[in-house]
């Protein structure tokens, strides 16, 4: 317990950019500006002693200095925030720190992660029903970010989403690649590609979590993962789960997602941002085609372990020329067959094709968090095995996913190495793998 709560004491809640935008902050008329949301009449809760509005220590850890106009680096958008103290977190202060719960902050959490077919019907028809709910329902809190050329500030303009929307943001914002002197490189993104994969997809989980929580006004919603190591196709591509394909690859009109139209998915050009039209109605549907191209088979039980079976979490030079290490091996670079073509989770996206294999979209597809949730579910085991701890962390110079490294595109600072350590430090756990 006393290690616990050294470690929930060591998370940085410092805000120092916002990579998901709280309404309360934007837009203003000049950037950087100040982001100190009230939380119960005071700025930051600094009545309730939760946080106080100061300019924005430098814990974003410095880029280097040829990538200047990337509008993620620290203190593009705010450089006067909350600082929250204790185990408060959030844009004002009002959230909890991972891990914790409660008006006060002061409860443990502890949320199990299924697998998604050890839900009965009841539960299934709910969840289902929830996702729907918060694809609807406008998130008051925060806004996402419009731009025709995103290295004016002047063409910025920040739009209403529902929750899940603004999770597809964030994800979508993530995957943008560096701009470097003015142009953008496919080298670096904050996401993957690098060690960084693993915090990012945790913290992703995490974020999809706090997202459907805040919009059901329900604490104990925790997500489910789908564990596929074992099936011959995509058990989930049935209309009772999550929708199965026509012949063109939309889902047929049996699903509850077969109207869902996707964010962020219209146009996608370098210098742009979430071009799509402001009638929903008219943002193209999910289409999906898991298991119609002959020469792509799915990952199995056998790809899985050998992942786990790699004792070096990542090895130089920390990118996807790496081998012999977990983290590749999870992202898909590597496999137990080799080095030359995709595996793992690179390989299932392509597998279920469609929006899945387009990796700035594939978020709009509601197999995506199935399947992220799953990836942590394998990162957990791993790190159960090998004995896994922020000190483990290993010496990438990456810039986005170094160790002290905030992870991109959250406002509070979770840093990389943060996320590893067990889940029940983070405030949930899984059942059998």
């Amino acid at each position: 317990m006393f290690l616990l709560s050294v470690f929930l004491l060591s998370l940085s809640t410092t805000s120092t950019t916002a990579m998901v935008f709280p309404r309360a902050c934007v837009p203003q008329a000049h950037y950087p500006g100040t982001c100190c949301p009230s939380y119960m009449g005071s700025p930051c809760g600094s009545a309730l002693n939760r946080g106080s509005c100061v300019p924005s220590k430098s814990s974003r850890a410095e880029p280097p200095p040829d990538i200047t106009m990337d509008d993620r680096i620290p203190g593009f958008y705010f450089n006067v925030s909350c600082t929250c103290r204790g185990n408060f977190a959030g844009p004002d202060c009002g959230e909890c720190k991972p891990g914790l719960e409660g008006d006060n902050c002061d409860r443990r959490s502890n949320h199990t992660r299924r697998e998604v077919r050890r839900m009965n019907e009841t539960e299934r028809t709910l969840f289902l029903v929830q996702l729907q709910f918060c694809k609807e329902l406008i998130d008051p809190n925060y806004v996402i970010l419009r731009s025709g050329n995103r290295f004016r500030t002047g063409s910025l303009e920040f739009i209403d989403a529902s929750y899940y929307d603004v999770w597809i943001f964030a994800m979508y914002y993530m995957s943008k690649p560096f701009v470097n002197n003015t142009r953008e490189t496919n080298a670096v993104t904050f996401g993957a590609g690098g060690t960084g994969f693993l915090s990012t997809i945790r913290a992703s989980v995490m974020h999809f979590e706090r997202q459907m929580r805040r919009c059901l006004k329900d604490p104990s919603f925790t997500m489910y993962f789908y564990d596929w190591r074992d099936d011959n196709d995509c058990a989930m591509c049935r209309n009772d789960f999550f929708g199965a394909s026509n012949d063109e690859g939309f889902l047929t009109s049996g699903c509850v997602f077969s109207t869902w139209r996707m964010c962020c998915a219209d146009f996608d050009f370098d210098e742009t941002y979430c071009l799509m039209s402001d009638c929903i109605c008219e943002r193209p549907l999910i289409n999906r085609k898991a298991g119609e191209d002959p020469s792509i088979d799915k990952p199995y039980r056998a790809d899985v372990d050998y992942c786990l079976s790699l004792r070096t979490i990542d090895a130089p030079p920390y990118n996807t020329l790496s081998t012999n290490c977990f983290r590749n091996c999870l992202e898909g670079n590597i496999g137990r067959t080799g080095t030359d073509g995709i595996y793992l989770n690179l390989l299932w996206h392509q597998y279920c094709g469609g929006t899945m294999s387009i990796p700035s979209i594939a978020p709009n597809d509601p197999l995506f968090i199935l399947q992220a949730t799953f990836l942590d579910r394998i990162f957990q085991a791993y790190i159960e095995r090998w004995g896994i701890t922020p000190a483990s962390y290993p010496p990438t110079t990456m810039y986005g996913h170094r160790a002290y490294d905030c992870i991109t595109p959250y406002y509070e600072c979770w840093l990389n190495r943060d996320m590893f350590t067990s889940s029940i430090n983070l405030g949930y756990g899984y059942d059998n793998f």
